[in-house]
């Protein structure tokens, strides 16, 4: 209880009182990040059901994203926007750490962040038009398993993630990789059920999931060691923005081809 209290504490608004023991055990539990992606993809799950049904899409799509990152208090994309300035500044791995760190923002990380918003619209207005916003859902709870992923390949840095890094192996990805097929499995078969679409279909998509969070992860591990030498918060708040709208997306175009 100790890892869920504190990762509930640091990734979202909730008012939870933790201690240092509390963080210690999400540090070493990082496998059950998932769960916090299953309480975001049910809250963007039943914002934009209730939205699109007053209001365009688009509208839906941009308000449900707000709300998701405010709760997250926009952490995951302050990652995205250093990732982006710790990438395309010139230089040795050095710079590309130190721009990284830098609590200033340049073109790089706006460019990334403004990249990383439009996909996230334009895939969720598109999943609410084609009636499959449970893969907003599921996508939620996969990208968390991207960002295990990328800490299970990566070595560890000296910031706040580190220890969680530094604690999270093959293993703990293949526990995650689980409770994220365990926590979206129910919501896939009862609503491929009252849906126009087979058991078969939905488990397709979900088996793509699972493969592109593990093989994103590993990219953005791969992406992060070669410029920085290192997985830190940023780089994984990143994976988990980044590869939220690369789930959605990559599902959209399997279900629409399968239903052709």
């Amino acid at each position: 209880m100790g890892a869920l209290k504190a990762m509930f504490s640091f990734f979202t608004m909730m008012r939870i009182d933790i201690d240092e023991e509390d963080m210690r055990a999400m540090d070493r539990s990082f496998h059950l990040v998932p769960l916090v992606g299953l309480f975001y993809g049910v809250m963007a799950f039943v914002m934009l059901t209730l939205l699109s049904e007053v209001v365009d899409t688009l509208i839906a799509a941009v308000a449900t994203l707000f709300a998701v990152s405010l709760m997250n208090r926009f952490l995951h994309l302050d990652g995205v926007m250093d990732l982006g300035d710790g990438l395309v500044v010139s230089g040795v791995r050095e710079d590309h750490l130190r721009a990284l760190k830098d609590s200033r923002i340049g073109a790089g990380g706006v460019a990334f962040a403004l990249f990383a918003v439009l996909l996230a619209v334009t895939a969720w207005s598109a999943l609410v038009a084609a009636g499959i916003i449970v893969i907003v859902l599921m996508a939620e709870v996969f990208s968390r398993n991207a960002s295990v992923a990328a800490a299970a390949f990566g070595t560890p840095g000296d910031g706040m993630a580190g220890e969680s890094v530094k604690n999270t192996g093959i293993l703990s990805l293949i526990k995650s990789s689980t409770l994220s097929v365990a926590l979206t499995l129910p919501f896939l078969l009862y609503l491929s059920h009252i849906g126009d679409w087979s058991n078969m279909q939905g488990l397709v998509v979900m088996g793509l999931m699972l493969m592109l969070s593990v093989l994103s992860g590993w990219l953005m591990s791969m992406v992060a060691e070669r410029n920085f030498g290192m997985v830190n918060g940023d780089v994984l708040g990143a994976t988990n923005e980044l590869t939220r709208s690369l789930l959605a997306i990559a599902s959209l175009a399997v279900f629409t081809w399968m239903f052709w």
